[in-house]
């Protein structure tokens, strides 16, 4: 799916429309964070409280130390990520008439998302590292669970019928795996 004009992402994602199938994200650089496939230039302030706001391009960060430098931009990606993630959630359950019982954002160190019986989608904030239409895919995927827990036939279907380009970004996400999930600021 892509995010042209009249995407669904649009709206979600201020760098949405973007190519960011382009060339790889280079992971192994150091004094930036990286959001929706992007660097932003991490801004250590040295004093202060340790808390991460993106002002002006940059990813201000308080901190007296190099821990609580890291834990508050830890808390920053997982705010970005509940802010993309449970707006979607909520635009794509109505729009497949599917709805989730709670949201959780995560750490998970081997899969992207998940789907309990009662209802909890599950995801994995470093879903925001990489491209806004492999973090929509994995949406549609988890909600597509509260419909077929399994991963049966009718499930991928179903998944092929709400999101035809899931395959595309099902291959983006196993080609980029093992560095999005291994990926750490270096600061």
């Amino acid at each position: 799916m892509s995010a042209g004009a009249g995407s669904p992402l649009r709206g979600f994602y201020p760098g949405a429309g973007s190519d960011l199938a382009g060339g790889p994200i280079d992971f192994a650089r150091s004094g930036v964070v990286w959001l929706e496939g992007e660097a932003v230039l991490i801004e250590p302030t040295g004093t202060g409280k340790p808390l991460a706001r993106l002002r002006d391009g940059r990813l201000v960060v308080g901190g007296g130390g190099r821990a609580q430098v890291l834990a508050a931009i830890d808390r920053w990606y997982r705010r970005e990520a509940r802010q993309r993630i449970e707006p979607l959630v909520e635009v794509e359950g109505q729009r497949l008439g599917l709805e989730a019982g709670k949201v959780r954002i995560g750490n998970q160190r081997t899969r992207w998302g998940s789907c309990s019986t009662s209802g909890t989608v599950s995801f994995n904030w470093r879903l925001v590292l990489g491209r806004p239409e492999a973090l929509h895919y994995v949406v549609v995927h988890e909600l597509m669970h509260l419909r077929h827990h399994n991963h049966s036939r009718d499930f991928w279907n179903d998944l092929a019928a709400a999101f035809p380009g899931f395959r595309e970004e099902a291959r983006w996400l196993r080609v980029n795996e093992r560095q999005l999930l291994q990926w750490k600021p270096r600061i």
